[in-house]
């Protein structure tokens, strides 16, 4: 529940009619696309394993980290697509980085634009990642990838400026 009172999920599956589960995670639900959107560590090994027994094809991390180590391992180890939070997460950023461009240069973009312009972030973002994990013979890896791409786009940076 938000501070304010309102908004919470059992009103949401009470206005739309779909189940709620008080005071249980939801990863016994059976759907294709997972995304943990609360708390670092927040899905352990146990629920990866729930998560694999109904059949999920792709986990998109939208919180921080909120996966441990052993069930990222586990969901790779059977086939679950993962988009990793560090390449998710970097939406909330750029559009961060939009808002601070249009605020510095007296802009206003309409919300169509900016959401254009997020989605060619976000493409370019998954083609890196993937161009990455490829390039060092994991492909489809979009973790390895990710890692990959952000630790060469900081080390192109760092000679750029000369300190390597």
């Amino acid at each position: 529940m938000r501070a304010s009172g309102r908004d919470k999920v059992q009103d949401y599956a009470d206005k739309f009619g779909v189940p709620f589960y008080a005071g249980q995670r939801p990863w016994g639900v059976k759907v294709d696309v997972v995304m943990p959107c609360a708390t670092q560590n927040e899905v352990n090994l146990d629920n990866a394993k729930a998560i694999v027994a109904n059949g999920t094809k792709y986990y998109v991390e939208v919180a921080n980290m909120p996966t441990t180590a052993d069930a990222v391992a586990y969901l790779k180890a059977n086939g679950v697509v993962i988009a990793p939070s560090k390449a998710v997460n970097a939406g909330g950023v750029a559009v961060s980085g939009l808002e601070m461009s249009q605020n510095s240069m007296r802009y206003s973009w309409t919300s169509e634009e900016v959401d254009a312009k997020l989605h060619q972030i976000m493409q370019n973002i998954f083609k890196n990642s993937y161009e990455a994990a490829k390039k060092y013979g994991m492909e489809g890896d979009l973790i390895a990838g990710a890692n990959i791409a952000g630790f060469e786009k900081v080390a192109e940076a760092m000679m750029a400026q000369g300190v390597v």
